[in-house]
């Protein structure tokens, strides 16, 4: 009787479904059991995760417990979470932790403690030391990066057409990777760039960071745009800020921006760049290439090299760049020219400004000393609309006999207007200016300290006095060839100037200037001068060279 019951039971349950139903009708009501509500799966909560890579014995990863380990990183993160690694201690192996961050709730990598910074150290065969793929929204602080074969930081994105948000890089020393460049762009010490065709990188931070030294390619690198396309649709980054931070003793360029609208490098360093004895295509110290409304302001970049007679310079507005300004820097004692503006590649790059700018001792490689301090120039059908160079100040003592100002190369084309205006040349050579009939000069003054008389070259030909100058090709009505009277005129020490260049009382630069965006729709002479000093407001009054 009893397992007669027990089957009823179960060929009940069988028939009548998910329910458990006494009967199942015939002879009584049915009683349906309530289906219990389903625990909620609760919400990942952020938290702290602490490593101490000199303790024994591996923890759980709270304070009191810390991984020893960046193994155990090897994990998803959610946004808000917080990698603290310990100062004072070293941790080896490569880190590549897991998850993105969301706006406002990024994932930290950062220090906790006292003492010097947490060093992270790649292993002989680790290609990154820090490499984050596909992942957005973190910000990584306080740390020593050493080895890497190719990379120190590597943040790249390899995913089709796919935008990456908010990478902050802060107050790290990122030196010493083991591999060797034969290839200019093959390796970086700082190494932020999609690949992925149409990915994009925006909202990113290089603050206080020091790249080098190291015989790989780059010092730090930002490209916000990923897998060169060649056409004019390829997305572009934005919002892109390198600041107070240095890049020295590389192969390769020093700091350098690629594919990205709203980028700046400001307050930075850059030096020793270019040191391979042979990769490729000819690097510079600080520069920018398809570059949109981008700004390069109070740098300083020197002692730049080149492997060729080309290049080797301390700022560079390349092509496919528009709408950028040059301003404030201070370039001294390299290979190659102290400011350059190329267009190539069948682009016609618009609207470049180069001002308030000191430049000295510059082209210290005789071979290349023809690209003069202030270089333009195009090839490959590229071309030139509007570039604007005013209120800069040269001190130039070239390897070989040059000019300061070179277009030779450069094919001027559009409406824009393309001037050399305000300028002061402190020149220990007579070559002052080469140029074609594309550029127009005026307000400018020239100086050979050496006795003899400047000399202008125009469209071939060279003229030894300013009026045959002046008659021959109507250029620098208004200029003059006199002494500046410059604090300190030769000076090209390590640091931005205090007093060297400034002009003494009764220089005949003070005044002789003019507001050269007169009448021009859109151009502005600034704020300031290259020493911080304010800008005449009531349209006169400015004076020749970088000191107002």
């Amino acid at each position: 009787m009893i397992q007669r019951s027990l089957c009823f039971v179960v060929f009940s349950a069988l028939l009548c479904g998910a329910s458990l139903i006494t009967g199942c009708g015939g002879g009584g009501a049915a009683t349906t059991v309530p289906t219990p509500t389903p625990t909620p799966t609760p919400t990942p909560t952020a938290a702290a995760y602490y490593f101490d890579c000199s303790q024994p014995s591996d923890g759980n990863g709270t304070l009191a417990s810390p991984w020893n380990s960046i193994k155990d990183a090897a994990r998803d993160f959610i946004p808000g979470d917080q990698l603290l690694l310990k100062r004072g201690t070293t941790c080896n192996g490569r880190l590549l932790p897991l998850g993105s961050g969301s706006s406002g709730s990024p994932i930290v990598i950062d220090a906790y403690g006292t003492g010097s910074l947490p060093i992270l150290k790649g292993g002989a065969t680790d290609q990154s030391v820090l490499q984050l793929s596909d992942q957005q929204f973190w910000e990584i602080d306080n740390l020593e990066i050493v080895g890497g074969v190719n990379y120190g930081v590597f943040i790249t994105g390899t995913a089709t057409n796919t935008p990456m948000h908010h990478i902050y890089l802060k107050n790290l020393n990122v030196h010493d990777a083991t591999g060797v460049s034969t290839s200019r762009g093959d390796s970086g010490e700082v190494m932020v760039s999609g690949v992925g065709i149409g990915s994009t990188l925006n909202d990113i931070l290089i603050d206080g960071v020091t790249a080098g030294p190291s015989k790989v390619s780059e010092g730090i690198m930002v490209s916000g745009g990923g897998g060169w396309t060649g056409n004019s649709s390829q997305p572009l980054g934005n919002n892109i800020v390198i600041q107070n931070s240095t890049a020295h003793d590389v192969y390769g360029d020093g700091i350098l921006l690629l594919e990205m609208t709203n980028g700046t490098v400001q307050n930075s360093v850059v030096y020793n760049s270019g040191l391979c004895p042979a990769c490729g295509s000819t690097p510079s110290g600080l520069w920018e290439w398809w570059c949109n409304s981008c700004t390069i302001q109070n740098n300083e970049s020197y002692a730049n090299k080149s492997w060729e007679s080309y290049d080797g310079g301390d700022f560079d507005i390349d092509n496919y760049d528009n709408e950028n300004i040059v301003q404030y820097n201070y370039g001294h004692d390299t290979a190659g020219y102290c400011i350059a503006v190329f267009g190539a590649e069948s682009s016609t790059d618009t609207n470049n400004i180069v001002r308030y700018n000191v430049c000295s001792n510059n082209e210290r490689n005789a071979a290349g000393a023809a690209q003069g301090d202030i270089r333009m120039a195009t090839w490959d059908n590229g071309s030139l609309n509007g570039v604007q160079v005013y209120n800069n100040t040269f001190y130039w003592n070239p390897a070989a006999p040059a000019s300061v100002v070179s277009t030779i190369d450069a094919t001027f084309v559009g409406s824009a207007p393309n001037f050399f205006k305000n300028n002061l040349v402190y020149a220990a050579t007579p070559g002052v200016v080469t140029v074609n009939s594309g550029m127009v000069l005026d307000y400018n003054l020239y100086w050979d300290s050496g006795g003899g008389a400047p000399q202008w070259t125009w469209n071939g030909k060279t003229y030894s006095s300013l009026a045959d100058f002046q008659t021959a090709s109507g250029q620098d009505a208004h200029s003059l060839v006199a002494d500046p009277l410059l604090n300190d005129p030769t000076h090209h020490a390590t640091g931005k100037p205090a007093s060297a260049f400034t002009l003494q009382p009764g220089s005949p630069a003070i005044g002789a200037g003019a507001n050269v965006c007169a009448g021009l729709t859109g151009c502005s002479m600034g704020s300031q001068d290259f020493f911080g000093n304010p800008l005449p407001t009531g349209g006169t009054g400015f004076n020749i060279g970088a000191f107002q």
